[in-house]
């Protein structure tokens, strides 16, 4: 008996490390060639805005340098109390307000955006839906790149979306920053790569209109854009990433930090343990071996969460087993981790985690730890705005 719960601690342990391995690894090849259009079709840009007034004028500006004479950018100001309304106006974007604090959250405002663009019809209307978040900078060229794409390939198209560090971050914003581009560019590189599709991640999100148009977004739910992707995928629509077209975001203060992630990170686990089964059944039922792969990265979970679950397993072997076969497994992937995490880092990175940094990763590790408890003390349910920089 004892020789078997060894054994089913070095499986789950090797399984956890074995996947984020490989995909870091897979994460690390060349994209996939896809059909690009040859020009963009018309598009139309949502922003959905809660009380942005201090930092939404930058992402406005990048939109409009994108957006042609027959493309819109349209800021959905969602119950706002400041200027958020009047300098989206003043800029040039189109507002459309919604008035309901009983009912908060991006998903809201989305489903909102989408029923003004179903009664607005107009003789020429946008073949493609983008959704930007109001603290985002698009990067140039980003725009047209998804809006060609989708398109061409009538799918849901992911941008990368990722965090930057302000001058002078502290180490532990750095390594928070670092950890969401492993997630949201590595990954979605891996399952671009093993499953030919790709997860929602919030901004930088390109949709055919008619999807857009069809779509009733999960409002209760703490990771609304995940949430969406996945049902997506299982009602056999294509979801798939593109790396080149950028979205860069600042990182939040310390607190901030603390508040971001432990929202995303109990969504994200919470969405596993609906989704998971789901897709399995799906992927049995219809032989669509990628919905199996996606099922397995929502498996694994955040990548400290991962880290610490396999250090454990390790130390729980070597106690109960002493230094035999099952340990030397579990070594092995636990070192195959470490190795791929570094090759992640050193060609991706090392901009926004510097060498010296790395020294300090056990710090954030214990930061972390009261974050992932909360997951069973204290689980979030409610969805909160995200403290900015001032």
């Amino acid at each position: 008996m004892a020789g078997l719960f060894v054994w089913t601690v070095t499986l789950a342990g090797t399984f956890l490390a074995g996947g984020l391995s490989i995909e870091c690894l897979a994460g690390l090849l060349p994209p996939r060639r896809r059909q690009k259009g040859a020009k963009a079709p018309r598009f139309v840009v949502l922003m959905p805005a809660h009380d942005e007034a201090r930092g939404i004028a930058p992402a406005i500006s990048a939109v409009l340098a994108q957006v042609r004479l027959e493309d819109e950018l349209i800021v959905v100001a969602d119950n706002c109390t400041d200027a958020t309304a009047r300098i989206a106006r003043d800029l040039g974007a189109t507002v459309i307000e919604r008035a309901d604090p009983t009912r908060r959250g991006k998903g809201h405002a989305l489903d909102f955006a989408r029923g003004f663009l179903i009664s607005h019809r107009s003789a020429h209307p946008a073949e493609v839906v983008i959704v930007v978040d109001a603290d985002c900078i698009v990067q140039p060229g980003a725009l047209p790149a998804l809006a060609a794409i989708s398109a061409a390939q009538d799918a849901v198209v992911q941008g990368a979306y990722l965090m930057v560090p302000p001058n002078g971050a502290e180490t532990l914003v750095r390594v928070s920053c670092f950890a969401f581009l492993v997630k949201n560019f590595v990954r979605q590189a891996a399952l671009d790569r093993l499953a030919g599709a790709a997860l929602l991640q919030g901004s930088g999100m390109a949709f055919p209109r008619e999807t857009f148009t069809e779509m009733h977004w999960r409002v209760g739910s703490l990771v609304e854009d995940l949430d969406m992707g996945l049902e997506l995928l299982l009602s056999g629509r294509r979801v798939i990433f593109e790396r080149e077209a950028m979205f860069l975001s600042p990182a939040s203060s310390r607190d901030g930090t603390a508040g971001q992630r432990r929202r995303w990170e109990h969504g994200i686990l919470q969405t596993a343990m609906r989704f998971v089964p789901r897709l399995l059944r799906a992927a049995l039922r219809q032989r669509r071996p990628g919905l199996a792969v996606i099922a397995c990265d929502l498996l694994l979970p955040p990548t400290v969460l991962l880290g610490l679950v396999v250090a454990g397993a390790l130390v729980l072997v070597a106690t109960l087993d002493g230094f035999g076969l099952p340990l030397l497994v579990l070594a092995g992937a636990t070192a195959s981790l470490v190795a791929a995490l570094l090759m992640a880092w050193w060609r991706h990175g090392r901009a926004t985690l510097p060498l010296s940094a790395l020294l300090r990763i056990p710090g954030y590790v214990l930061w972390k730890l009261p974050l992932l408890a909360q997951f069973v003390t204290r689980r979030e349910r409610n969805w909160l705005r995200t403290e900015r920089e001032p």
